[in-house]
């Protein structure tokens, strides 16, 4: 499949801000009610917090240029579970990922779209939650019950993020190898 430059763009953003989030989240401080955070650890968590603002902003602008953009740029692949045939599709190639059957996808299958869909819904549920935690937290970082909850859903979310971050460039690995040259394409602004 041929990418527009704005979807490369927006991809290579995406991947920038989430890969900073996840790997900076490994050595922040979480706000917490009972104790404070470590100069360090604040510091960390001061660039977690402007990033993930910015990385909501690069998915907002994202999801304005798929609406936009629709048919144009078939963002209608990444979620193919929308018609009968794209789901019958999507479980038979599901069907051959899970029997190790990979050389059998298509490289631009409903599969490839499915997976990708799904990174973005992920992506974009944590940068929510993430935008809420940092307006519910305030200047001074207060963790009330409610803001507490949502930071258990955005550590979910980031567990699910760490799954697909992880599994998404091992697939793109894997197509670069068999010769799709998946990582060149996307990646040529």
């Amino acid at each position: 499949m041929r990418y527009s430059r704005p979807i490369r763009l927006l991809h290579a953003l995406i991947a920038l801000t989430i890969t900073f989030q996840l790997l900076v989240s490994l050595v922040m401080d979480h706000p917490h009610a009972k104790r404070p955070m470590t100069e360090t650890g604040a510091f960390y968590f001061r660039w977690h917090e402007w990033i993930g603002v910015a990385a909501f902003a690069v998915l907002t602008l994202g999801w304005i240029y798929r609406i936009v953009k629709w048919q144009r740029e078939s963002q209608g692949s990444l979620f193919p579970w929308t018609t009968s045939a794209n789901r019958q599709a999507l479980a038979a190639q599901t069907k051959q990922f899970l029997l190790l059957r990979w050389g059998q996808i298509p490289q631009d299958g409903v599969l490839v779209g499915a997976v990708h869909g799904l990174g973005l819904l992920v992506a974009s549920a944590m940068a929510l939650t993430g935008v809420v935690i940092y307006e519910m937290l305030g200047p001074q970082n207060s963790v009330t019950p409610e803001v507490h909850r949502v930071m258990e859903l955005h550590s979910f979310l980031a567990n699910l993020m760490w799954a697909y971050f992880i599994g998404h460039i091992a697939m793109a690995c894997w197509h670069q190898y068999m010769g799709h040259g998946a990582l060149a394409r996307i990646f040529k602004l």
